[in-house]
């Protein structure tokens, strides 16, 4: 009985590292440069070739008070079509802990877990709610304030 001979087929697959073409492409993210961003939000990125276009941010709760500035590095996800493409966010650096985190709010900035709240408002005011109210302190406690009122 003569042996099979084995039959080779050729598989097309999309690049590991998308090339320009690819990425012309419209399927694959890709990295590019924020230039502006106008009055209503949108996002004017370029990419690597020079080219510009307008943009739509992707909000989620990782991006809440992180403003885009312009040079920043971004990646860019188009959608096809007629459909404005995508900014999915700011590439940085990794860091497991950042020493400080800012996060900005124009008029109010709430913290809230189940009937406990913390507001923070524009005006100044700090406002704190909660069925129990507990203020822990190692060294010294000061209240310092215009007027103090108790009950």
């Amino acid at each position: 009985m003569a042996a099979k001979k084995p039959i080779a087929r050729v598989v097309a697959l999309p690049p590991a590292n998308p090339t320009p073409a690819a990425v012309a492409d419209e399927r694959f993210p890709f990295r590019a440069r924020l230039v502006a961003v106008s009055g209503d939000g949108t996002l004017l990125v370029e990419d690597a070739q020079g080219r510009r276009q307008e943009c739509d941010w992707l909000a989620g709760p990782a991006t809440v008070g992180t403003p885009l500035a312009p040079d920043d590095a971004v990646l860019v996800q188009p959608l096809g079509g007629d459909a404005r493409a995508v900014v999915l966010g700011r590439i940085v650096a990794y860091t497991a802990a950042p020493e400080h985190v800012t996060i900005r709010a124009a008029e109010t900035l709430t913290l809230q877990c189940g009937d406990s709240q913390v507001d923070l408002r524009a005006d100044g005011k700090l406002m704190i709610r909660g069925d129990d109210v507990l203020v822990r302190a190692k060294g010294t406690q000061r209240i310092r304030a215009g007027t103090v009122a108790i009950n």
